[in-house]
């Protein structure tokens, strides 16, 4: 049984993720979030933000997986704040979330990574390709940082059996900006579906091993 621990895997493009992967019928999902996913997998309750919390769930893997087959930071929350209104808890909460987390969860396992020769898929997005966007600088920070993180690991793990991809994906049409903002999606049918995004995540990490897609831009085409 192939283990994929999963970030964000209760929503949006970690729960398609995870759709997809459970269709291969050898993949078991543990899930690090705070809401129990609707399908099956090894659900660890984890507050990202949270310390504590994400010692715990370390531990848990440590003590109950032998190997894992890949870690998928997926979790990312948004910032939506003119610079005049940016708040020290929203900074805090963020970067907690979409930076020091997956960063936490990478060092606190790296030696089962190492010996079980595991990848590491890191959902960044097309914001930090580039200057980002206006009221987004948290937000922006976040995913430049998340791509340094990627980069510095694909130099520490060069010596092993381990793909780091970074993998830098365009507007989707999710809920995050909704739960964020409170606001619908406006013309969802010009946003790009999570499952084919999840499509494109399960096929990178099928690729042979000698063949590391060390980093990948989708945008979203409006015509």
């Amino acid at each position: 049984m192939k283990n994929i621990i999963l970030t964000g895997a209760s929503d949006g493009l970690g729960k398609e993720f995870a759709y997809k992967c459970l269709k291969e019928k050898d993949i078991n999902i543990i899930a690090l979030c705070r809401t129990k996913p609707d399908y099956e997998c090894d659900f660890i309750k984890t507050d990202l933000a949270d310390e504590k919390s994400m010692q715990n769930a370390c531990n848990i893997i440590k003590e109950n997986y032998n190997k894992i087959t890949a870690i998928i930071n997926c979790a990312g929350v948004p910032g939506v704040q003119k610079l005049e209104e940016v708040t020290y808890d929203v900074l805090d909460n963020l970067m907690k979330i979409n930076v020091l987390a997956p960063i936490f969860l990478v060092t606190e396992l790296i030696t089962l990574i190492k010996e079980s020769e595991a990848d590491i898929l890191n959902v960044g997005s097309t914001i930090g390709t580039k200057g980002g966007y206006p009221d987004q600088i948290a937000y922006t920070t976040s995913k430049w940082a998340m791509r340094g993180t990627s980069y510095n690991l694909q130099v520490e793990l060069k010596k092993h059996n381990c793909r780091v991809i970074q993998f830098n994906v365009g507007g989707m049409n999710t809920r995050m900006h909704t739960k964020w903002t409170g606001k619908v999606i406006e013309h969802p049918e010009e946003w790009m579906n999570p499952a084919d995004i999840a499509d494109l995540m399960v096929y990178l990490l099928k690729l042979p091993k000698m063949i590391e897609v060390s980093e990948i831009t989708i945008n979203r085409k409006v015509v």
